[in-house]
């Protein structure tokens, strides 16, 4: 199958999958699983009273061979995304509408068949959101919101089973629009970019010599778009 033709079938698949569409709730997240060859799919589903994360694999024929659902918590879950390592094991993030939002994550064992219970990314003090997901250098790595009354912070970290490293606050914020973050690696870089203002975004990279967040640089969009911005910016990162 060419890749023209998996963008097109996953695509086909979100729309097939994906629940009544309410203001907030995103598209269905899908990738190809490298291993099994199967197309796997999260997305918030309605339950009647409030939205639950679906997980839901799909075969080659396009049929549905196994879905299901990863949480059915009384509060709203929301915004699942969903990332697949080297050996077929999917890492699922999305966070949940409680009086101080949390992120949490569930990992799916390729071998084995078997899910790990939630577990909560950041601190419990915090309210967390909008996580954004990516399997980096053989480790799934969670970016999300930190919002408070005054600002928000970008926060990443190691999700795996490894012990799970404090996370680090990659920038701040008083942007109180969508932050937009996006998590990415390429060729041996990973980066976050966030929108910081009304006229530009903000980027950071991560030093895998140190192990720590670069300091945080920006590039505006004013006279162009968001997208612009951060093609420019992927071609910094990756030296082009």
């Amino acid at each position: 199958m060419t890749h023209a033709a998996i963008r097109s079938y996953c695509m086909a698949a979100a729309v097939a999958l994906a629940p009544i569409a309410l203001a907030g709730v995103d598209p269905p997240d899908v990738r190809i699983n490298g291993t099994s060859g199967l197309i796997e799919t999260v997305d918030a589903t309605w339950s009647g009273t409030n939205y639950n994360v679906r997980y839901t694999v799909v075969d080659g024929s396009g049929l549905v061979s196994s879905s299901q659902l990863l949480t059915t918590h009384s509060a709203d879950d929301l915004d699942p995304r969903i990332v697949i390592s080297g050996t077929g094991n999917a890492y699922v993030a999305w966070w949940r509408d409680v009086a101080t939002d949390v992120v949490v994550y569930r990992k799916h064992n390729f071998a084995t068949g078997a899910w790990t219970y939630e577990r909560p990314v950041g601190l419990a003090t915090e309210s967390n959101s909008r996580p954004r997901i990516v399997y980096a250098a053989n480790k799934a790595w969670v970016a999300y919101q930190i919002q408070n009354m005054k600002s928000r912070s970008v926060a990443a970290q190691i999700i795996d089973d490894d012990p799970e490293p404090i996370r680090s606050i990659v920038g701040t914020t008083s942007f109180s629009g969508n932050l937009d973050i996006q998590l990415q690696f390429e060729v041996g870089h990973l980066w976050v970019t966030w929108i910081d203002t009304s006229s530009r975004v903000a980027y950071a990279q991560y030093d895998y010599a140190r192990y720590a967040w670069s300091a945080v640089s920006f590039e505006p969009f004013s006279a162009d778009s968001i997208a612009a911005a951060r093609a420019r910016i992927r071609a910094v990162v990756l030296n082009f």
